[in-house]
């Protein structure tokens, strides 16, 4: 039997954008890309301080609104957009709340069970406006250690917010338009 476990960390003191006081709507609107980055080798780990190359198809915009699948004022995705309007946009997986010094979100989950191999997934993104800029850094970690069934918990994927290594480092830069 596969099994799944799954945690939704929210990093803000009272564990909601707005029962902290933090706020999303400073975010919301749509930015000009003035540089997007990725670094992912594939099949392998690297260091999560490593600033990537070029997105090669980067849109020229992105957008920071309401999530369109949770549909909560206090969680914000990010969407690569085509147009300065933001109408022609495309979600990505990266989500944002309010916590720390601006917008901030974590997820951890742990697969195993079927003879299927554990599998841990830590992600970690956030968010800080300065001004009309806004810098966003999404870092995606995974493991797949040899260990038992019981012991692939999802505090053993939350483990792996201490590590330097990264599956996936994408980071946005851009002004508001």
């Amino acid at each position: 039997m596969l099994s799944r476990s799954l945690v939704v960390l929210l990093v803000a003191c009272g564990g909601t954008g707005n029962s902290d006081g933090g706020d999303v709507t400073p975010f919301i609107g749509v930015y000009a890309t003035t540089s997007h980055t990725r670094a992912e080798v594939l099949g392998q780990n690297l260091k999560c301080a490593d600033p990537g190359q070029p997105v090669a198809s980067a849109m020229p915009y992105f957008r920071l609104a309401v999530d369109s699948f949770f549909m909560d004022p206090d969680v914000l995705s990010v969407s690569n957009c085509t147009d300065a309007a933001g109408t022609a946009c495309t979600e990505t997986f990266v989500t944002l709340r309010a916590g720390g010094p601006g917008l901030e979100d974590e997820h951890a989950s742990s697969q195993t069970g079927g003879g299927a191999a554990c599998q841990l997934h830590f992600s970690h993104a956030e968010a800080t406006l300065t001004g009309t800029a806004v810098q966003i850094e999404a870092l995606e970690k995974y493991d797949a250690p040899n260990i038992s069934s019981s012991d692939c918990t999802v505090a053993r994927a939350e483990a792996l917010t201490s590590s330097p290594d990264c599956r996936t480092v994408e980071r946005w830069t851009g002004t508001r338009s």
